[in-house]
């Protein structure tokens, strides 16, 4: 009878998890050789299906822009079982993505050199100031964001600026995102990870994004890219 209690309330609890919104779990896949190209992904349970999801994404990174027919989705018609893990669903959707990831010399173990981690549950801050160990150079990040509502219904946009400044007090500022793109369901975004490439001038970070909808909040991840001079 107990062993029925535990599995009926960790069925529960899941369920109820689904139902308040779900969080993504992020996943660097690497770069390539050049730092020309990087892969992400996340996965989790979604909110509205109350199934395993999984989304990958390879990015130009010298366009700032996602490579063609290398964004990869996949909603899987499952049933929540206690103990379940949703990476499942990543496994399976990287199958699908390994021929792209290939063909862009994607190398896994060369996930770039973190310089900034917001931790869970840390205040999110719009100002970031912090110091490059590694190379001396301090860092000041602005993230910029508007939130609109507009028939009942948020639209957001962002921009960012990045300043670095190297030991010897060169300093050199470089600007990412677009205010004029709308994104609807967005209220906010979050800086969670910056990390620079294996050629030490390509920038990526890692933006969380807080949507909300009818079936509760959500969050995604998407990156934006800059290059240092």
């Amino acid at each position: 009878m107990k062993r029925w209690i535990a599995l009926a309330t960790m069925i529960l609890a899941l369920a109820s998890a689904a139902a308040a919104g779900d969080v993504a779990t992020l996943v660097n896949l690497g770069f390539s050789p050049d730092s020309a190209y990087f892969m992400f992904g996340f996965y989790g349970i979604d909110a509205a299906a109350g199934k395993p999801y999984a989304e990958i994404f390879a990015v130009d990174t010298k366009r700032n822009e996602y490579v063609p027919g290398g964004s990869f989705r996949g909603l899987y018609a499952i049933d929540l079982q206690p103990g379940w893990n949703p990476s499942g669903a990543f496994y399976r959707l990287f199958a699908d993505a390994t021929p792209i990831a290939r063909k862009l010399r994607i190398d896994h173990l060369q996930q770039g050199r973190l310089v900034y981690l917001l931790i869970d549950g840390a205040e999110s801050p719009d100002a970031i100031s912090f110091k490059d160990f590694d190379t001396g150079a301090q860092w000041d990040v602005a993230l910029k964001e508007t939130v609109e509502e507009k028939g009942g219904s948020v639209v957001s946009s962002f921009g960012v600026v990045v300043t670095v400044t190297t030991a010897d007090g060169k300093k050199t500022t470089v600007k990412g995102g677009n205010p004029t793109f709308k994104r609807a369901g967005v209220s906010d975004y979050t800086i969670r990870q910056i990390f620079v490439a294996p050629d030490g001038k390509t920038v990526v970070m890692l933006i969380e994004r807080l949507e909300r909808s009818a079936a509760g909040a959500t969050v995604r991840y998407m990156v934006e890219t800059l290059k240092l001079p």
